[in-house]
């Protein structure tokens, strides 16, 4: 493929992507992910593996990093969820809790705002506002 002067340059290959695309998947086709990162490492050239969810969440990296974390979620409990993804030593953030429920804040949201508890039940009864 080096010799080939459609793919010698990022234009070309953008102009022949489909041909490209072609003809690396049938040469990456013929080992399998883990041979080819190895491959890959000893050149030096960066590389990754494509992971389903499943694998993903599994990952020793993702692990480490705190990518998937568990929380407690209002209705379902614990649950699995994506953990932050910027670190900062001197200011770590966390995920307190889990994803909100359709309305589950809006009275504080409100009340917040300025809103009397009876605004707020008018809103609601008007069904201007969605609150569990």
């Amino acid at each position: 493929m080096s010799a080939d002067p459609r793919f010698a340059e990022p234009k070309g290959r953008m102009d022949h992507l489909e041909a490209l695309e072609t003809t690396l998947n049938a040469i990456f086709r013929q080992r399998g992910s883990a041979d080819w990162l190895a491959r890959f490492e000893a050149a030096g050239l960066p590389a990754g593996p494509v992971q389903s969810i499943l694998e993903m969440q599994a990952d020793p990296q993702t692990l480490a990093r705190q990518m998937v974390v568990e929380t407690e979620h209002a209705k379902l409990g614990p649950v699995k969820t994506l953990g932050l993804p910027v670190k900062f030593s001197e200011t770590p953030g966390e995920v307190a809790t889990g994803a909100p429920v359709y309305g589950e804040h809006s009275r504080a949201v409100l009340a917040e705002h300025g809103f009397s508890d009876a605004e707020i039940a008018a809103l609601i009864a008007e069904v201007a506002v969605i609150a569990d």
